[in-house]
């Protein structure tokens, strides 16, 4: 008598959640691939294996698709390097590596010229 109105109250209360009836439907498929295995005319051992083949297909489906992704990105770097090296070479900064002697002229230079500079004008 109890159950009546349980299964009665259960079934008249209607959900606005959306995710309550998400998993009801995931329960409900997973239930039915559990059922469908078990009753399988196949054998244990041909369920297992055609389940195991699936499973590596799905596995092998997925290194495919990360090494293309991979190589598309790789490649997507590569000529966005290119681009960037051909059209603005003045970001491309080379350096020049300069003597002891060289370094020491420069800084005697710019003394030289500030003692010029030091003088009034006129």
């Amino acid at each position: 008598m109890k159950y009546r109105k349980l299964l009665t109250k259960c079934f008249t209360h209607k959900s606005n959640n959306t995710a309550h009836v998400a998993v009801a439907v995931v329960a409900g498929l997973a239930a039915g691939a559990i059922i469908s295995i078990l009753f399988a005319p196949d054998s244990g051992s041909g369920t297992r294996s055609t389940i195991g083949n699936k499973a590596k297909g799905v596995g092998d489906g997925i290194r495919d698709t990360y090494s293309s992704l991979k190589n598309r990105l790789t490649n997507s770097v590569e000529e966005i390097e290119e681009v960037v090296e051909n059209e603005v070479p003045h970001y491309v900064q080379k350096t020049v590596k300069k003597r002891k002697s060289d370094i020491k002229d420069i800084i005697h230079d710019a003394h030289v010229d500030d003692h010029h500079n030091d003088q009034p004008i006129s």
